[in-house]
């Protein structure tokens, strides 16, 4: 069977920052406790579910969407965010800003601010950026309230923001959808994706894909290139907790539980059970009773139905927090205690004004 190829919306453009003087925050992956120093008013949420049209809804979002340009030594990401919290959080995809040392969030107003990164998993391609301007924010829809043949948008920033706040519609194709990316470190699965064919470009990569009442239901990512009408998106059920988290201490540090695997429904060879597939054990994490082949049913009781479930169940909790996990091994059913762990590419920001 033909291979698909993908590509993700990562944009590297050379620039010349000789003689320039950038006027922001610089950033590195110093510890910092006391989360970041932003202190801006909280923003308001925008409730466009009562929009009479199309046109009218699109005005609405519009303004929580924002373009973003990720500053490197020598090069530059473009690519787009939605604010989803009253504190001014702005999630987009993690290859959009991983590396930056200045980001840039260029607004509806035609105005733009600065921002720092707060948390992202690099494994998941999300981040969570903070504004250093007041922004409206958006709601976040979990999985099952949506299906597919359901009419969706993306509102982007194509092209190099040349096309800023760019509203393209579709419907959901699929969800669940499971898809390889290839990359410059090998093959990344990811799971759970929203598949539709709202048209996305790049430069959308980190935008929403919001529904008819105004709410973000997913993060776009990805899309097949020798295909017509083929993105996905990242469901945002992980966030709810995350950023729970991140309002109380002003930071997270992502915890782990040292496994890597994907869906059991995905595993032909497999028991048939509905979990979470262990793939790997991480060698680093002592102590662990799993084996490869182990199939996680429930931690702390709560059903593991996919990979999504396991990420929201993990992002709740905090480093050092111990677990209850069942799981199923050749049929038969074991329980154990977990103590999670720091992720070995947990993320910890500090900002660090430039002059």
């Amino acid at each position: 069977m033909k291979k698909i190829m993908l590509v993700t919306f990562l944009i590297f453009c050379l620039v010349v920052i000789s003689g320039c003087s950038f006027f922001g925050y610089s950033i590195s992956n110093a510890t910092n406790k006391q989360g970041n120093n932003f202190s801006v008013m909280p923003s308001t949420l925008i409730d466009a579910s009562n929009s009479a049209s199309q046109e009218e809804l699109i005005a609405k979002v519009s303004p929580a969407v924002v373009g973003i340009s990720a500053n490197y030594l020598t090069t530059q990401s473009i690519g787009t965010g939605v604010c989803i919290d009253s504190n001014n959080y702005v999630l987009t995809n993690n290859h959009v800003v991983e590396g930056a040392n200045i980001i840039n969030l260029y607004l509806f107003d035609g105005t733009s601010c600065n921002a720092t990164i707060v948390w992202r998993d690099s494994s998941y391609d999300l981040a969570i950026l903070k504004a250093s301007k007041t922004l409206p924010y958006l709601k976040m829809v979990e999985s099952g309230k949506y299906s597919a043949g359901e009419e969706v948008f993306a509102i982007g920033t194509p092209l190099a923001l040349a096309f800023k706040h760019s509203a393209t519609k579709g419907i959901i194709s699929a969800t669940n959808r499971t898809i390889s990316v290839d990359n410059d470190y090998g093959t990344t699965n990811l799971n759970n994706l929203i598949q539709h064919d709202a048209s996305i470009n790049p430069g959308n990569s980190g935008g929403p894909l919001i529904n008819m009442r105004g709410e973000v239901i997913g993060i776009n990512t990805v899309k097949v290139v020798d295909a017509e009408g083929m993105g996905f998106a990242i469901p945002v059920d992980t966030v709810h907790p995350l950023v729970k988290n991140i309002n109380a201490d002003g930071y997270y540090d992502t915890a782990y539980i040292g496994v890597f695997g994907y869906d059991a429904h995905l595993n032909k060879i497999g028991s048939g059970k509905v979990g979470y597939y262990i793939q790997n054990i991480d060698a680093k994490c002592k102590n662990l009773c799993f084996e490869k082949g182990d199939i996680i049913l429930k931690v702390d009781g709560k059903s593991i139905t996919d990979t999504i479930s396991l990420r929201k169940i993990l992002y709740s909790h905090k480093v050092g927090d111990k677990v209850f996990v069942e799981y199923c091994r050749n049929g038969n059913i074991y329980h154990t205690y977990v103590t999670l762990t720091e992720h070995p590419y947990s993320y910890k920001s500090q900002i660090i004004p430039a002059y």
